[in-house]
């Protein structure tokens, strides 16, 4: 149990380095922080990307034509063993009428073009509505494979190339987002790591000092432990600062967009703080070559 003066001077010495070593520690903050800048903007960049491919994921569906000939009978038949497909949220029958109607409200201007058709072209179909759980491609082919077994079935349409773009990029994304998020921690790690380095380096007098007292290593660390997590999260608190300022000087730019809110944004200089505390103690257990004490 330590004493309270002991307690205060591990306080003091957690700060004294800020004080003592200001253009370091400077350099080491502005150094971690644009790290983390770049992995805040590439989270930030997955994280509209997700929304963005998300609310495009909303647009997949499958639109099922009947065959030429099929009676109403037959395809009536139809709705009730569609709706309970694994994967199907809702099934919606849309008459010829109904598909004429649309697609004359598609041409607009050009409309008058299907008054001279002798008949409708157009055959009854049913709209496929998927549930987020099934708007892969994977799962909307084995929908589609189920559904043309029926022999009511002329035609299936669904946008395979959309689908594979979408899986495509959303994996481009998540593994580029992996790769530079474990090249920016082990990026702090280091640079962390180094300064504590250096400052053990100058502080080698005063550690053989506090040894010969019969000071442990437990409290010679400590200090620069604290030091190491405060230039996290001072780092940390930077990169976040400017992600706001980015956010302010967008908003009127950019509209849905998504940023981090408050709770995230205190997560992740958190996340900063672990860091530097992580550094510092890699560079501090090599430095007193310690052994199974920590």
């Amino acid at each position: 149990m330590l004493r309270k003066d002991q307690v205060a001077y591990l306080s003091r010495e957690s700060f004294a380095g800020f004080r003592r070593r200001k253009l370091t520690t400077g350099v080491t903050i502005l150094i971690m922080g644009a790290s983390l800048l770049v992995l805040a903007v590439l989270t930030l960049a997955t994280l509209n990307l997700g929304y963005v491919l998300e609310t495009a994921r909303q647009s997949i569906d499958i639109r099922v034509f009947m065959r030429e000939g099929a009676t109403a009978e037959e395809i009536a038949t139809l709705q009730p063993r569609m709706v309970i497909i694994p994967g199907v949220q809702q099934v919606d029958f849309i008459s010829a009428d109904q598909a004429l109607g649309e697609f004359r409200d598609d041409l607009g201007n050009e409309a008058e073009i299907l008054d001279l058709l002798p008949e409708n072209p157009l055959p009854a179909s049913y709209h496929v509505i998927l549930k987020n759980e099934a708007r892969n491609l994977e799962a909307v082919r084995g929908i589609r494979d189920e559904i043309a077994a029926w022999p009511q079935v002329g035609e299936i349409v669904f946008n395979q190339e959309w689908i594979d773009s979408l899986e495509s990029w959303a994996f481009r994304f998540q593994m580029a987002s992996l790769i530079v998020g474990l090249l920016v921690f082990l990026a702090a790690v280091f640079v962390i790591s180094n300064t504590v380095k250096l400052t053990m380096a100058a502080s080698e007098r005063i550690i053989q000092v506090q040894k010969l007292v019969g000071a442990t290593n437990a409290f010679i660390r400590t200090p620069f432990l604290f030091e190491g997590m405060f230039q996290g999260l001072l780092a940390g608190a930077l990169a976040m600062g400017l992600v706001a300022v980015i956010k302010v000087l967008l908003s009127n730019h950019l509209s849905g967009v998504v940023f981090f809110n408050p709770l995230q944004m205190g997560g992740f200089i958190l996340f900063c703080a672990v860091l530097g505390l992580i550094g510092s103690w890699a560079a501090i257990r090599k430095y007193l070559m310690l052994g199974s004490e920590f």
